[in-house]
């Protein structure tokens, strides 16, 4: 009896959740009905947002450096 025991609570935890999740899912109410944008002005901002240049992949090296690394590079092999 007590293996039966065993069994019914995954069972009984399984139903539940399935309970759960349909109580969940109903649908509540009218959908609004304004789709992905709201508006025309919505729309017109996203296209323009998405058209927009956006940051490079990599950056632009930094020309200041490339004078200190050498300084540093003579230093080192004169000593």
């Amino acid at each position: 009896m007590k293996v039966l025991a065993w069994l019914a609570f995954p069972l009984a935890a399984t139903v539940l959740a399935m309970g759960w999740a349909a109580w969940r899912g109903r649908a509540r109410g009218p959908r609004r009905s304004g789709g992905a944008f709201s508006s025309v002005e919505d729309f017109r901002r996203f296209n323009e947002a998405i058209a927009a240049p956006g940051p490079r992949a990599t950056p632009a090296p930094r020309a200041g450096l490339r004078g200190l690394t050498g300084k540093f590079k003579s230093a080192g092999q004169g000593s």
